[in-house]
Protein backbone atom coordinates (compact mmCIF):
# COMPACT_ATOMS: atom_id res chain seq x y z
CA UNK A 1 0.00 0.00 0.00
CA UNK A 2 1.35 3.13 -0.81
CA UNK A 3 2.24 5.63 2.03
CA UNK A 4 -0.01 8.64 2.12
CA UNK A 5 0.90 11.99 0.73
CA UNK A 6 0.97 15.00 2.50
CA UNK A 7 -1.17 17.41 0.35
CA UNK A 8 -0.04 21.39 0.73
CA UNK A 9 -3.47 23.04 1.00
CA UNK A 10 -2.92 26.45 -0.07
CA UNK A 11 -3.51 29.30 1.86
CA UNK A 12 -6.36 31.06 2.24
CA UNK A 13 -6.30 34.80 1.44
CA UNK A 14 -7.84 37.89 2.16
CA UNK A 15 -7.04 40.67 -0.10
CA UNK A 16 -3.90 38.94 -1.07
CA UNK A 17 -2.34 38.72 2.30
CA UNK A 18 -2.38 35.34 4.20
CA UNK A 19 -5.50 34.49 6.05
CA UNK A 20 -5.61 34.74 10.04
CA UNK A 21 -8.94 34.46 11.02
CA UNK A 22 -8.74 36.53 14.29
CA UNK A 23 -6.74 39.46 12.25
CA UNK A 24 -9.06 39.54 9.00
CA UNK A 25 -10.79 42.44 8.82
CA UNK A 26 -13.55 41.05 6.86
CA UNK A 27 -14.79 38.53 9.30
CA UNK A 28 -14.63 41.05 12.44
CA UNK A 29 -18.10 41.86 13.50
CA UNK A 30 -19.22 45.64 12.94
CA UNK A 31 -19.88 47.50 16.49
CA UNK A 32 -23.40 49.35 16.61
CA UNK A 33 -23.27 52.68 17.54
CA UNK A 34 -24.91 53.63 21.04
CA UNK A 35 -28.32 54.14 21.24
CA UNK A 36 -28.96 58.21 20.47
CA UNK A 37 -29.38 59.46 24.22
CA UNK A 38 -32.54 61.63 24.92
CA UNK A 39 -34.96 63.16 27.70
CA UNK A 40 -37.54 61.42 28.69
CA UNK A 41 -39.73 64.26 30.47
CA UNK A 42 -39.05 66.14 27.42
CA UNK A 43 -40.33 63.56 25.07
CA UNK A 44 -43.71 62.85 26.58
CA UNK A 45 -43.83 66.63 26.96
CA UNK A 46 -43.61 66.92 23.31
CA UNK A 47 -46.06 63.61 23.36
CA UNK A 48 -48.62 65.48 25.29
CA UNK A 49 -49.13 68.10 22.92
CA UNK A 50 -49.48 65.95 20.24
CA UNK A 51 -51.92 63.92 21.76
CA UNK A 52 -53.74 66.96 22.85
CA UNK A 53 -54.17 68.55 19.39
CA UNK A 54 -54.80 65.69 17.83
CA UNK A 55 -56.19 63.20 20.14
CA UNK A 56 -55.02 59.52 20.37
CA UNK A 57 -56.21 58.39 17.33
CA UNK A 58 -55.13 60.44 14.94
CA UNK A 59 -51.55 60.69 16.45
CA UNK A 60 -49.29 57.62 15.30
CA UNK A 61 -45.78 56.73 16.20
CA UNK A 62 -44.33 57.25 13.21
CA UNK A 63 -45.65 61.50 13.86
CA UNK A 64 -44.18 60.77 17.42
CA UNK A 65 -40.96 59.58 16.11
CA UNK A 66 -40.58 62.25 14.27
CA UNK A 67 -41.77 64.88 16.54
CA UNK A 68 -39.40 64.32 18.81
CA UNK A 69 -36.54 62.87 16.80
CA UNK A 70 -36.53 59.24 19.31
CA UNK A 71 -36.51 55.90 17.07
CA UNK A 72 -39.83 53.85 17.93
CA UNK A 73 -37.45 51.22 19.48
CA UNK A 74 -36.38 53.75 21.21
CA UNK A 75 -39.37 54.45 22.42
CA UNK A 76 -41.30 51.36 22.72
CA UNK A 77 -37.95 50.43 25.17
CA UNK A 78 -39.25 53.58 27.48
CA UNK A 79 -43.03 54.16 27.14
CA UNK A 80 -44.22 50.81 25.95
CA UNK A 81 -46.64 50.94 23.41
CA UNK A 82 -48.55 54.10 21.73
CA UNK A 83 -51.53 53.44 24.35
CA UNK A 84 -48.80 52.99 27.46
CA UNK A 85 -46.91 56.13 25.82
CA UNK A 86 -50.55 58.19 25.81
CA UNK A 87 -51.24 57.33 29.20
CA UNK A 88 -47.50 58.41 30.59
CA UNK A 89 -48.51 61.59 28.88
CA UNK A 90 -51.36 61.95 30.39
CA UNK A 91 -50.54 61.22 33.58
CA UNK A 92 -47.48 64.23 33.41
CA UNK A 93 -50.56 66.62 32.70
CA UNK A 94 -52.86 65.34 35.70
CA UNK A 95 -49.84 65.69 38.14
CA UNK A 96 -48.71 68.88 36.89
CA UNK A 97 -52.64 69.93 37.56
CA UNK A 98 -52.40 68.20 41.11
CA UNK A 99 -49.34 70.08 41.95
CA UNK A 100 -51.23 72.91 41.46
CA UNK A 101 -54.34 72.09 43.25
CA UNK A 102 -52.66 71.55 46.37
CA UNK A 103 -50.96 75.07 46.36
CA UNK A 104 -54.93 76.71 46.06
CA UNK A 105 -57.29 73.88 47.28
CA UNK A 106 -56.83 74.96 51.20
CA UNK A 107 -59.09 75.47 53.83
CA UNK A 108 -56.82 76.37 56.99
CA UNK A 109 -59.77 78.50 59.20
CA UNK A 110 -62.70 80.46 59.60
CA UNK A 111 -60.97 83.29 58.29
CA UNK A 112 -60.83 81.75 54.64
CA UNK A 113 -62.93 83.05 52.11
CA UNK A 114 -64.41 79.72 50.61
CA UNK A 115 -65.85 81.13 47.59
CA UNK A 116 -61.92 83.17 46.89
CA UNK A 117 -60.88 79.00 47.22
CA UNK A 118 -62.74 77.85 44.41
CA UNK A 119 -62.57 80.70 42.57
CA UNK A 120 -58.84 80.34 42.73
CA UNK A 121 -59.19 76.58 41.55
CA UNK A 122 -60.91 77.80 38.80
CA UNK A 123 -58.45 80.22 37.73
CA UNK A 124 -55.71 77.08 37.27
CA UNK A 125 -58.05 74.82 35.63
CA UNK A 126 -59.37 77.66 33.21
CA UNK A 127 -55.31 78.38 32.47
CA UNK A 128 -55.05 74.85 31.79
CA UNK A 129 -58.09 75.29 28.99
CA UNK A 130 -57.02 77.52 27.23
CA UNK A 131 -53.47 78.37 27.24
CA UNK A 132 -51.51 80.47 25.52
CA UNK A 133 -51.79 79.41 21.72
CA UNK A 134 -55.20 80.23 19.47
CA UNK A 135 -55.79 76.49 19.51
CA UNK A 136 -58.89 74.92 21.38
CA UNK A 137 -57.18 73.17 24.26
CA UNK A 138 -59.65 71.87 26.33
CA UNK A 139 -58.97 69.17 29.51
CA UNK A 140 -55.87 67.73 27.75
CA UNK A 141 -57.16 63.85 28.90
CA UNK A 142 -61.19 64.33 29.31
CA UNK A 143 -60.95 65.97 25.70
CA UNK A 144 -58.80 62.67 24.28
CA UNK A 145 -60.05 60.00 26.56
CA UNK A 146 -63.39 60.03 26.15
CA UNK A 147 -63.22 59.26 22.37
CA UNK A 148 -61.19 56.03 23.12
CA UNK A 149 -62.31 54.66 26.89
CA UNK A 150 -64.98 52.32 25.48
CA UNK A 151 -62.28 50.56 23.11
CA UNK A 152 -59.14 50.74 25.24
CA UNK A 153 -59.65 49.13 29.05
CA UNK A 154 -56.85 50.65 30.20
CA UNK A 155 -57.98 54.10 29.38
CA UNK A 156 -61.24 53.95 30.65
CA UNK A 157 -60.27 52.61 34.24
CA UNK A 158 -57.61 56.11 34.12
CA UNK A 159 -61.14 57.97 32.98
CA UNK A 160 -63.02 56.65 35.81
CA UNK A 161 -60.15 56.69 38.41
CA UNK A 162 -59.42 60.39 37.55
CA UNK A 163 -63.55 61.24 37.75
CA UNK A 164 -63.59 59.62 41.50
CA UNK A 165 -60.16 61.30 42.47
CA UNK A 166 -61.53 64.81 41.65
CA UNK A 167 -64.79 63.71 43.11
CA UNK A 168 -63.00 62.49 46.28
CA UNK A 169 -60.90 65.38 46.65
CA UNK A 170 -63.25 68.25 46.71
CA UNK A 171 -65.81 66.09 49.28
CA UNK A 172 -62.88 65.97 51.33
CA UNK A 173 -62.59 69.94 50.83
CA UNK A 174 -66.38 70.54 51.56
CA UNK A 175 -65.96 68.28 54.15
CA UNK A 176 -63.50 70.39 56.16
CA UNK A 177 -64.94 73.43 55.21
CA UNK A 178 -68.08 71.93 56.67
CA UNK A 179 -66.38 71.41 59.98
CA UNK A 180 -64.99 75.70 60.03
CA UNK A 181 -68.74 76.52 59.35
CA UNK A 182 -68.19 77.96 56.10
CA UNK A 183 -71.13 75.72 54.50
CA UNK A 184 -74.15 74.98 56.47
CA UNK A 185 -75.03 71.54 58.53
CA UNK A 186 -77.65 70.74 56.04
CA UNK A 187 -75.89 70.94 52.60
CA UNK A 188 -74.21 67.86 51.47
CA UNK A 189 -70.01 67.90 50.67
CA UNK A 190 -70.68 64.78 48.30
CA UNK A 191 -73.00 66.64 46.28
CA UNK A 192 -71.27 69.48 46.38
CA UNK A 193 -68.52 68.05 45.07
CA UNK A 194 -69.82 66.57 42.30
CA UNK A 195 -71.52 69.70 41.05
CA UNK A 196 -68.08 71.33 41.09
CA UNK A 197 -66.60 68.62 38.87
CA UNK A 198 -69.61 68.26 37.31
CA UNK A 199 -68.64 72.46 36.01
CA UNK A 200 -65.18 71.57 35.76
CA UNK A 201 -65.95 69.03 32.88
CA UNK A 202 -68.59 71.51 31.34
CA UNK A 203 -65.57 74.00 31.08
CA UNK A 204 -63.28 71.48 29.21
CA UNK A 205 -65.70 71.26 27.20
CA UNK A 206 -66.93 74.67 26.31
CA UNK A 207 -63.40 75.42 26.21
CA UNK A 208 -62.54 72.36 23.10
CA UNK A 209 -65.36 73.77 21.11
CA UNK A 210 -63.95 77.46 21.55
CA UNK A 211 -65.22 79.33 24.34
CA UNK A 212 -62.80 82.23 25.50
CA UNK A 213 -61.17 82.63 28.96
CA UNK A 214 -63.78 85.50 29.22
CA UNK A 215 -66.80 83.11 28.82
CA UNK A 216 -65.41 80.41 30.95
CA UNK A 217 -64.83 83.00 33.81
CA UNK A 218 -68.59 84.74 33.23
CA UNK A 219 -69.76 81.37 34.29
CA UNK A 220 -67.25 80.28 37.29
CA UNK A 221 -68.12 83.81 38.42
CA UNK A 222 -72.21 83.46 38.14
CA UNK A 223 -72.27 79.48 39.49
CA UNK A 224 -69.81 80.79 42.87
CA UNK A 225 -71.91 83.59 43.96
CA UNK A 226 -74.77 81.53 43.52
CA UNK A 227 -73.35 78.36 45.93
CA UNK A 228 -71.36 80.74 47.98
CA UNK A 229 -73.33 83.91 48.58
Amino acid sequence: MDDLKTIDLPDVTCGGQAADPQACACEAPRKRGRPRAFDPDAVLETVLEMFWMRGFANTSLDDISAATGVSRPSLAATFGDKEALYLKAMERYRNGISDQLDQVLTCNGPGDNLRGIVNRYFDVMISSYTGETEECLGCAFMCTALNEAPRHESIMSVLQGTIEEFDARFERFFTKAQEMGHIGSNQDPKVMSQMITSLTSSLAVRARAGASREDLQKIVDATTSFLFP
